[in-house]
Protein backbone atom coordinates (compact mmCIF):
# COMPACT_ATOMS: atom_id res chain seq x y z
CA UNK A 1 0.00 0.00 0.00
CA UNK A 2 1.41 3.49 -0.99
CA UNK A 3 1.20 5.61 1.81
CA UNK A 4 0.84 9.53 0.83
CA UNK A 5 2.12 12.21 2.54
CA UNK A 6 0.10 15.46 2.90
CA UNK A 7 0.97 18.20 0.98
CA UNK A 8 0.03 21.92 1.79
CA UNK A 9 -2.25 23.67 -0.32
CA UNK A 10 -0.36 26.89 -0.19
CA UNK A 11 2.42 27.67 -1.61
CA UNK A 12 5.14 28.64 0.77
CA UNK A 13 8.78 29.95 -0.31
CA UNK A 14 11.40 31.68 1.04
CA UNK A 15 12.00 35.46 0.03
CA UNK A 16 15.40 36.05 -1.35
CA UNK A 17 17.39 39.25 0.12
CA UNK A 18 18.09 40.22 -2.66
CA UNK A 19 14.45 39.96 -3.80
CA UNK A 20 13.43 43.33 -5.88
CA UNK A 21 9.81 43.44 -4.34
CA UNK A 22 10.19 43.91 -0.25
CA UNK A 23 7.56 43.46 2.53
CA UNK A 24 7.18 45.99 4.89
CA UNK A 25 6.46 45.24 8.56
CA UNK A 26 5.25 48.95 8.91
CA UNK A 27 3.83 51.93 7.80
CA UNK A 28 7.41 53.33 8.55
CA UNK A 29 9.85 51.42 6.55
CA UNK A 30 7.05 52.02 3.26
CA UNK A 31 7.26 55.86 4.06
CA UNK A 32 11.22 55.93 3.75
CA UNK A 33 11.60 53.30 1.32
CA UNK A 34 9.42 55.77 -0.58
CA UNK A 35 10.47 58.98 0.41
CA UNK A 36 14.56 57.31 -0.84
CA UNK A 37 13.96 56.45 -4.12
CA UNK A 38 12.11 60.14 -4.70
CA UNK A 39 14.67 61.49 -3.80
CA UNK A 40 17.11 59.12 -5.90
CA UNK A 41 14.53 59.78 -9.10
CA UNK A 42 14.74 63.48 -8.43
CA UNK A 43 18.88 63.47 -8.84
CA UNK A 44 18.67 61.45 -12.03
CA UNK A 45 16.70 64.29 -13.45
CA UNK A 46 18.97 67.00 -12.25
CA UNK A 47 21.52 65.40 -13.86
CA UNK A 48 19.67 64.91 -17.24
CA UNK A 49 19.15 69.20 -17.42
CA UNK A 50 22.76 69.85 -18.52
CA UNK A 51 24.58 72.92 -17.72
CA UNK A 52 22.78 75.95 -17.71
CA UNK A 53 24.80 79.32 -18.97
CA UNK A 54 23.73 82.89 -19.45
CA UNK A 55 24.39 84.84 -22.69
CA UNK A 56 22.85 88.00 -23.06
CA UNK A 57 19.76 87.45 -20.65
CA UNK A 58 19.27 84.17 -22.75
CA UNK A 59 19.61 80.78 -21.02
CA UNK A 60 21.55 77.93 -22.60
CA UNK A 61 21.87 74.06 -21.83
CA UNK A 62 24.46 71.63 -22.98
CA UNK A 63 22.42 68.73 -23.99
CA UNK A 64 22.71 65.45 -25.82
CA UNK A 65 25.60 63.44 -26.36
CA UNK A 66 27.88 66.19 -28.45
CA UNK A 67 26.88 68.61 -25.61
CA UNK A 68 25.97 71.51 -27.96
CA UNK A 69 24.16 74.24 -26.06
CA UNK A 70 20.45 74.93 -26.59
CA UNK A 71 18.14 77.54 -25.53
CA UNK A 72 15.94 76.69 -22.38
CA UNK A 73 12.26 76.83 -22.26
CA UNK A 74 11.73 80.74 -21.06
CA UNK A 75 14.26 82.01 -24.21
CA UNK A 76 13.82 79.83 -27.06
CA UNK A 77 12.67 81.06 -30.31
CA UNK A 78 13.07 79.88 -34.01
CA UNK A 79 16.72 81.97 -34.71
CA UNK A 80 18.65 80.50 -31.82
CA UNK A 81 16.60 77.31 -32.34
CA UNK A 82 18.15 77.67 -35.97
CA UNK A 83 21.79 78.00 -34.45
CA UNK A 84 21.22 75.10 -31.94
CA UNK A 85 20.49 72.37 -34.72
CA UNK A 86 23.09 74.25 -36.88
CA UNK A 87 25.39 73.47 -34.17
CA UNK A 88 24.25 69.90 -33.76
CA UNK A 89 24.80 68.98 -37.53
CA UNK A 90 28.23 70.57 -37.21
CA UNK A 91 29.19 67.65 -34.66
CA UNK A 92 27.53 65.44 -37.12
CA UNK A 93 29.51 66.36 -39.52
CA UNK A 94 32.82 66.25 -37.98
CA UNK A 95 32.35 62.69 -37.37
CA UNK A 96 34.90 60.88 -40.53
CA UNK A 97 32.30 58.98 -41.66
CA UNK A 98 30.54 62.06 -42.49
CA UNK A 99 32.89 64.28 -43.79
CA UNK A 100 32.05 64.49 -47.56
CA UNK A 101 28.72 65.06 -46.70
CA UNK A 102 26.99 68.69 -47.07
CA UNK A 103 23.77 69.60 -45.29
CA UNK A 104 21.33 72.31 -45.51
CA UNK A 105 18.76 73.72 -42.72
CA UNK A 106 15.22 75.15 -43.09
CA UNK A 107 12.63 76.35 -40.33
CA UNK A 108 9.52 74.76 -41.61
CA UNK A 109 6.95 76.09 -38.87
CA UNK A 110 5.49 76.53 -35.46
CA UNK A 111 2.62 74.81 -33.93
CA UNK A 112 0.88 75.28 -30.80
CA UNK A 113 -0.20 72.48 -29.01
CA UNK A 114 -2.30 73.15 -26.02
CA UNK A 115 0.17 74.81 -23.64
CA UNK A 116 3.58 73.29 -25.80
CA UNK A 117 5.32 75.27 -28.70
CA UNK A 118 6.50 73.18 -31.10
CA UNK A 119 9.55 74.24 -33.44
CA UNK A 120 9.70 72.40 -36.82
CA UNK A 121 13.58 72.35 -38.52
CA UNK A 122 14.56 70.18 -41.53
CA UNK A 123 17.79 69.27 -42.36
CA UNK A 124 18.88 68.23 -45.68
CA UNK A 125 21.81 66.22 -46.01
CA UNK A 126 23.56 65.42 -49.69
CA UNK A 127 26.71 64.08 -50.71
CA UNK A 128 27.91 65.78 -53.79
CA UNK A 129 29.86 63.94 -56.41
CA UNK A 130 31.77 65.52 -59.65
CA UNK A 131 30.12 63.40 -61.58
CA UNK A 132 27.07 64.85 -59.98
CA UNK A 133 28.08 68.30 -58.41
CA UNK A 134 23.78 69.06 -56.85
CA UNK A 135 22.74 66.00 -55.80
CA UNK A 136 19.34 64.02 -56.84
CA UNK A 137 19.34 61.99 -54.08
CA UNK A 138 18.97 63.78 -50.64
CA UNK A 139 18.52 62.99 -47.18
CA UNK A 140 15.83 64.60 -44.67
CA UNK A 141 15.77 65.07 -40.83
CA UNK A 142 13.11 66.58 -38.89
CA UNK A 143 14.29 68.11 -35.87
CA UNK A 144 11.00 68.21 -33.59
CA UNK A 145 11.83 71.55 -30.29
CA UNK A 146 8.87 71.21 -27.92
CA UNK A 147 8.77 74.38 -25.74
CA UNK A 148 6.34 74.32 -22.98
CA UNK A 149 4.55 77.03 -20.89
CA UNK A 150 4.16 74.96 -17.73
CA UNK A 151 7.68 73.88 -16.96
CA UNK A 152 10.19 76.88 -15.31
CA UNK A 153 11.65 79.27 -17.43
CA UNK A 154 15.38 77.44 -16.75
CA UNK A 155 14.13 74.08 -17.64
CA UNK A 156 15.65 72.42 -20.89
CA UNK A 157 13.48 72.11 -24.43
CA UNK A 158 12.28 68.61 -25.11
CA UNK A 159 13.99 68.05 -28.58
CA UNK A 160 13.76 65.23 -30.79
CA UNK A 161 14.86 64.27 -34.13
CA UNK A 162 12.78 61.97 -36.96
CA UNK A 163 14.83 60.65 -40.14
CA UNK A 164 12.39 60.43 -43.24
CA UNK A 165 10.38 57.08 -43.96
CA UNK A 166 10.88 56.33 -40.15
CA UNK A 167 8.45 56.94 -37.00
CA UNK A 168 11.12 56.43 -33.99
CA UNK A 169 11.88 59.45 -32.31
CA UNK A 170 15.69 59.94 -31.58
CA UNK A 171 16.28 61.87 -28.53
CA UNK A 172 19.75 64.13 -28.19
CA UNK A 173 20.70 61.65 -25.41
CA UNK A 174 21.48 58.62 -28.04
CA UNK A 175 24.10 58.48 -29.91
CA UNK A 176 23.98 59.30 -33.67
CA UNK A 177 25.29 56.48 -36.26
CA UNK A 178 25.80 57.81 -39.36
CA UNK A 179 24.83 54.02 -41.19
CA UNK A 180 21.34 55.65 -40.20
CA UNK A 181 21.87 58.47 -43.25
CA UNK A 182 23.76 55.91 -45.43
CA UNK A 183 21.24 53.42 -45.18
CA UNK A 184 18.05 56.18 -46.21
CA UNK A 185 20.46 57.57 -49.27
CA UNK A 186 21.58 53.81 -50.28
CA UNK A 187 17.23 53.15 -50.25
CA UNK A 188 16.66 56.16 -52.32
CA UNK A 189 20.02 55.64 -54.60
CA UNK A 190 18.40 52.36 -55.59
CA UNK A 191 14.83 53.64 -56.31
CA UNK A 192 16.41 56.50 -58.09
CA UNK A 193 18.15 54.08 -60.45
CA UNK A 194 15.19 51.89 -61.39
CA UNK A 195 13.17 55.25 -62.73
CA UNK A 196 14.00 55.65 -66.22
CA UNK A 197 13.41 59.91 -67.10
Amino acid sequence: MLVCKESSHFNIRLEYVDHEYQSYRTITDFIKRFINQAILNTFSIIDNLGDLTFDNDISFRKLGYFGNEWATCGSFNSRNGLESVTSEMKSWNALSALKDWMFHINFIGLQYKQKVEIFTYQVIWSVPTPEFPEPMVTVNVYFYVAISYIYPPHYPADITYVFEGHQFKHSLNMIFRPKWLYDILDMKTIVFKTIDF
